[in-house]
C-alpha cells in the first residue's frame, strides 16, 4: 500500500473508531495527492466535498435535536464555527491524526496551506466512511471525533454585530450593511442614529458613537429575526 503503512492505517482506525473494509478509502483521505505523482487528485478532491456534505448533515442532525429552542440563525452560527477550518485543525491536533497526515513539506511554509489540507483531510476521511459503510457510520464518527467539543461553541457569548453577521452569511450570503441617519445633540455629547438592514429586515440603533449606535442597532435586528423564526 503506497504512502500509507498497514500500522498507520490501523492507527487511524483506532482514533475514529472505525475499521474500513476498503483501506484504500482511506488511504486515498489522508495522503494528500501532491506528496506523490502516481496519486489521483480526482480521488481526494472527490471525497473531500463528499466529506463536508456528511460534516454538515451529521453536525445539522444533531445539533437540530440537541437545541430544540434555538433558531435557524443560531444553529447556523454553531454549524459554521464547528465545520469551519479553525476548528477541524483543531480536532485534527487533539485527537493526534493530524501525525498520520501525509502532506508535502513545502505546504507547512504557508499556515493557511497547512490548515486547509488538515481540514480537507478531516473531511474527506469522513466521506471515506461514508462510501466504506453509511451516513449512520459517518455520523457517529464525526460525532465520536467532536466529542463534548461539539457543544462548546456558545452562541450568546457573541456580541451582537458578530452574531448578526454570521447570521446574515448563513442565511443570505451577504454582510450586514450600517448606515448612518443622524447625528444629534452637542458635539461632545453627541447622539448617533444608526440603520442596519440583513436577513431582508431593517433595525435603528442609538449610541454616544457610530460603534455603539451599531452594536444597538444590530441588538435590535437580532431580537427582530428572532422573532419571526
Amino acid at each position: 500500500m503506497s504512502g500509507k503503512t498497514t500500522e498507520e492505517i490501523q492507527e487511524i482506525e483506532k482514533i475514529i473508531g472505525y475499521t474500513f473494509n476498503n483501506k484504500k478509502l482511506l488511504e486515498s483521505a489522508v495522503v494528500h495527492p501532491g506528496l506523490e505523482k502516481n496519486l489521483s487528485s480526482k480521488d481526494f478532491e472527490k471525497l473531500e466535498f463528499l466529506g463536508d456534505r456528511v460534516l454538515g448533515l451529521s453536525l445539522s442532525d444533531f445539533l437540530y435535536h440537541r437545541f430544540p429552542e434555538e433558531t435557524e440563525g443560531e444553529l447556523a452560527v454553531r454549524i459554521a464555527t464547528l465545520a469551519g477550518t479553525d476548528f477541524l485543525i483543531e480536532l485534527a491536533k487533539k485527537t493526534k491524526i493530524i501525525n498520520y497526515f501525509k502532506i508535502p513539506k513545502d505546504f507547512y511554509i504557508s499556515s493557511h496551506k497547512n490548515s486547509s489540507a488538515i481540514a480537507d483531510m478531516m473531511e474527506a476521511t469522513f466521506g471515506a466512511v461514508f462510501l466504506d459503510a453509511d451516513f449512520k457510520s459517518a455520523q457517529n464518527i464525526v460525532l465520536n471525533i467532536y466529542k463534548n467539543d461539539i457543544e462548546k461553541v456558545i452562541y450568546k457569548e457573541k456580541d451582537a454585530k458578530t452574531q448578526l453577521q454570521e447570521i446574515a452569511q448563513a442565511k443570505t450570503k451577504t454582510l450586514p450593511l450600517y448606515r448612518l441617519i443622524k447625528m444629534v445633540g452637542e458635539i461632545h455629547n453627541p447622539v448617533f442614529e444608526m440603520e442596519v438592514n440583513a436577513c431582508g429586515k431593517t433595525a435603528i440603533g442609538h449610541g454616544n458613537s457610530k460603534k455603539n449606535a451599531e452594536h444597538d442597532a444590530a441588538e435590535q435586528l437580532l431580537k427582530i429575526l428572532k422573532n419571526n423564526k
